[in-house]
């Protein structure tokens, strides 16, 4: 099995290793590191994984280095790793605002094959989307056994780094906006006599179904809504207020001002 190591213990490295043991890896074969060492060991602990004091220690021992740390850091522990790197390693940044040319500088191993990754916080359950972008120093072996470890965690989709900033809209920042709908449905059902448990179930499952229905048959979207709203129904009386209390209009300027806001980034 590869070995894949992390620096970094927040959100998106932890959610990255929920996922990897979601799809079948071993917990020995894991390691973290972090500059908070109760943080990493907690998430060692909580996880089941080997915990490594330093970064230049999961260099040693991984054959994926996955770096996950706020941009601030990322090219300072770069720098410092440029010695420890070997033939066959493979560099993983799922550091959101570094783009492949920055990593490849701060690397200062121009051999090092380095893959840029835009995952979202689904990729814990095995759901997950994730855009990529690679180096020129990688080869196919090297992508094949990125995407091999990434096919448990999701889709895949490789972009040109300048369409990332409409990726975290689309898929980055978009969970958050998913959840809110779901608890807000569950508690109107609330309201009308369902226990919070079964409403955030129903909820939940409605925008999972209706996911799977768009991806699985290709049709348009609106097309499929057009489907289920009979002439004088009660659907098509709720778009209608839906579009009245302005929910599309909303809808555009939060993934709009997600895309904008990280646009600048890249």
């Amino acid at each position: 099995m590869v070995k894949i190591g992390f620096i970094g213990s927040g959100h998106m490295a932890t959610a990255e290793i929920a996922g990897t043991l979601h799809a079948g890896a071993a917990a020995s074969d894991l390691y973290v590191t972090s500059h908070n060492a109760a943080h990493y060991e907690q998430v060692a602990q909580q996880y089941g994984i080997q915990g490594v004091a330093t970064n230049d220690a999961v260099v040693q021992a991984a054959d994926i280095v996955v770096l996950a740390t706020p941009p601030a850091t990322a090219k300072p522990i770069l720098n410092s790793l440029a010695g420890y790197w070997r033939a066959g390693q493979i560099l993983v940044s799922v550091v959101g605002s570094a783009t492949v040319a920055e990593l490849v500088d701060a690397a200062q191993t121009p051999t090092l094959p380095i893959v840029r990754l835009l995952p979202n916080v689904n990729v814990a359950t095995g759901s997950g989307m994730t855009a990529y972008a690679v180096s020129d120093s990688v080869g196919q072996a090297d992508l094949t056994a990125v995407l091999a470890w990434q096919k448990g965690l999701g889709e895949m989709m490789r972009l040109a780094e300048n369409l990332f900033g409409a990726f975290v809209g689309l898929a980055g920042s978009s969970p958050a906006f998913i959840f809110v709908a779901i608890d807000m449905m569950a508690r109107l059902g609330v309201q009308y006599g369902i226990p919070m448990t079964d409403a955030r179930k129903i909820a939940a499952q409605a925008f999972k179904g209706s996911a799977d229905q768009v991806l699985t048959t290709g049709a348009n979207p609106w097309d499929l809504a057009d489907s289920v709203s009979s002439p004088g129904g009660s659907t098509v009386r709720g778009m209608v207020a839906l579009q009245s209390s302005g929910f599309f209009a909303g809808l555009t300027d939060a993934v709009t001002a997600t895309i904008e806001k990280d646009s600048k980034k890249d």
